[in-house]
């Protein structure tokens, strides 16, 4: 099908070679396989979501401009929003039906355009395929054009999202087809997810383990606790601290390390972060049923009105009880009730958005003074599901 070109898909060549060559040399790029370059139809690309920069590797692996949905956050920095737009990006409320983009993927998709998202709604935390959303095998029902995706092979010990610091190895990518338009045609979007979550599934250590190959970078384990947050050897809650290549329970003081293969060092019962984080879960409940108290001094929080651009700006006491947040700040207490929190997400390292009503609000949190962003998030997130119940 003939398909004109648009503003974005001429700044998509002027930029493709320069930026590809890049991140070539950033990242040791190695692609083991890659039906992109061929194709003329519109389709949908996926993928597992592990660096900041998984949209641009797709995109100068392809043979055309992909459209990918981008989080709202993203728009809130001028340089970004001006870029994700000339990239004619689809911005994307997390964790809401956001019926504008849909509308927007079908568009470009019409108009003979790829389209592109990453099913686990953000970049993962531990290097195993995290959750993925429930409704993208309903989207893959309606798009009705052949489903790729993008597996990023290194992507995660590359960039972990809890670290201080990025590492240098390899990064392979493996680009494949999903569904062709028969396949989609005949099975329904219940199907469609679950064989989503079976083609999407992948773990980092599994791969790790098979091709040892080293991430080299300093202080490996610096800020660690933004992910892990009870400790294996005393089951303390939100004691993890780290420093360079350790880190350590500042109950028990047991002391753990990391190495350049990402592994854990001096833990008997995990050696890696997927494994850790799936055993720390099982303790939300609890925690949850004895009860918590958490205190943050100082944390930056961010609140403003849809459809409103100025941000109002604080640094507040933040306390986290089972079923409500205070806040104390400059402009004086707010008490918010959890069950009428909605659309919660955790967004860049430190950063948890959630609305209330028409008013979002945004806080970031530091790795140094506050509990870890994980934890909160964790805690949050399962308390609202089971009020969802």
């Amino acid at each position: 099908m003939f398909v004109s070109l648009t503003g974005g898909d001429v700044f998509y060549r002027l930029l493709k070679t320069p930026v590809r060559s890049y991140l070539k040399w950033l990242f040791n790029i190695q692609v083991e396989s890659n039906p992109l370059t061929d194709l003329k139809e519109p389709y949908l690309l996926l993928g597992n979501h592990v660096t900041n920069e998984d949209p641009i590797l797709s995109n100068v692996y392809s043979n055309r401009l992909i459209r990918f949905i981008a989080g709202d956050a993203n728009q809130d920095h001028w340089l970004k929003r001006n870029l994700l737009a000339m990239l004619e990006s689809i911005p994307f409320a997390k964790n809401t039906g956001d019926a504008k983009s849909i509308r927007a993927l079908v568009r470009h998709v019409r108009a003979g355009h790829p389209v592109g998202l990453y099913p686990e709604g953000g970049r993962n935390w531990d290097g195993a395929t995290d959750y993925l959303i429930p409704s993208t095998g309903k989207l893959i029902k309606l798009l009705k054009v052949p489903v790729y995706a993008v597996i990023v092979k290194g992507g995660y010990l590359s960039r972990p999202r809890w670290a201080a610091y990025p590492r240098k190895g390899k990064l392979i990518m493996e680009i494949k087809h999903l569904f062709g338009r028969d396949t989609i045609a005949s099975k329904t979007p219940e199907e469609l997810q679950a064989l989503l979550v079976e083609k999407l599934n992948y773990n980092e250590y599994v791969w790790q383990r098979k091709h040892r190959i080293p991430f080299k970078g300093k202080n490996l384990a610096e800020h660690i606790e933004r992910l892990l947050y009870v400790c294996p050897s005393c089951n303390s809650v939100n004691s993890i601290k780290s420093q360079g290549d350790k880190f350590h329970c500042s109950e028990c003081d047991a002391q753990y390390g990391m190495n350049q293969y990402g592994e854990i060092l001096g833990c008997p019962d995990f050696s890696d972060t997927a494994s850790w984080n799936q055993w720390q879960r099982q303790f939300l409940p609890r925690i949850i049923e004895e009860g918590f108290c958490f205190i943050n001094e100082e944390v930056l929080l961010s609140k403003k009105e849809i459809g409103i651009k100025p941000w109002q700006r604080d640094i507040v006491r933040l306390t986290f009880l089972p079923d409500r947040l205070g806040i104390q700040g400059n402009k004086g207490p707010e008490e918010i009730m959890l069950s009428d929190i909605s659309s919660l997400s955790i967004t860049f390292q430190d950063v948890v958005e959630f609305y209330l009503g028409k008013i979002k609000y945004r806080l970031r949190f530091n790795p140094r003074r506050h509990m870890s962003v994980k934890l909160f998030y964790d805690l949050l997130g399962t308390i609202l599901a089971r009020k969802m119940q």
